[in-house]
């Protein structure tokens, strides 16, 4: 099982990204929705990603975050979806969306979505409604860190710079995918303020 991927974004598709790993390009379908906040080409992404093998193909689905690639898998649990039109659902709606419409029984706002009928949405909400922690998708993050203490040490190192709080978040949220909380923050720090 692949797990994640981080390296180099070669090509940007109308479904799918290259990432160069090593000499090796994995081509991954994202939700389009990603398609505006991706870095530039020959920038680091990291991505968690679900390795969906048929009989007649393989392919390679990714996620910024954990939790929407957790709740990707939830919507394929469901009877009648499948990755694709699960990667569809998730372009149309942010996962705390989802989850709130689910808990709502808001099916009209399932149905808005582009291949969901009335009988999906029903489905939708009875075979997920006991399985979605609404907590924690409420406090999904829209950058792919799972310490916010890297995010915290970030932000104030960028305030004793002279920055304000609004043009922290802004840069930060700029450069979320050519960071990682594995860097030293001094790097983190460069490649933020490249963005200015």
């Amino acid at each position: 099982m692949i797990y994640q991927i981080k390296g180099s974004l070669v090509n940007i598709l109308s479904d799918s990204i290259i990432i160069d790993v090593n000499g090796i390009g994995y081509q991954i379908i994202i939700p389009s929705s990603y398609q505006q906040t991706l870095p530039p080409l020959g920038n680091p992404l990291q991505l968690f990603t679900y390795f969906h093998v048929r009989e007649d193909q393989q392919i390679l689905f990714g996620f910024l975050s954990i939790q929407e690639k957790e709740f990707f898998q939830k919507l394929t649990s469901v009877s009648g979806v499948g990755p694709k039109v699960a990667i569809k659902i998730l372009s149309e709606q942010t996962i705390q969306d989802l989850a709130h419409a689910i808990y709502s029984n808001n099916i009209s706002s399932l149905v808005s979505i582009s291949g969901v009928g009335k009988k999906m949405a029903e489905r939708l909400i009875i075979e997920l409604k006991d399985k979605l922690n609404m907590i924690e998708t409420s406090n999904t993050k829209s950058h792919p860190f799972t310490n916010n203490a890297y995010i915290d040490d970030l932000t104030l190192a960028l305030k004793t710079l002279g920055y304000t709080k609004e043009e922290t978040k802004n840069l930060i949220t700029k450069a979320t995918h050519q960071i990682s909380e594995t860097d030293p923050i001094e790097t983190s720090i460069k490649t933020v303020l490249k963005h200015i």
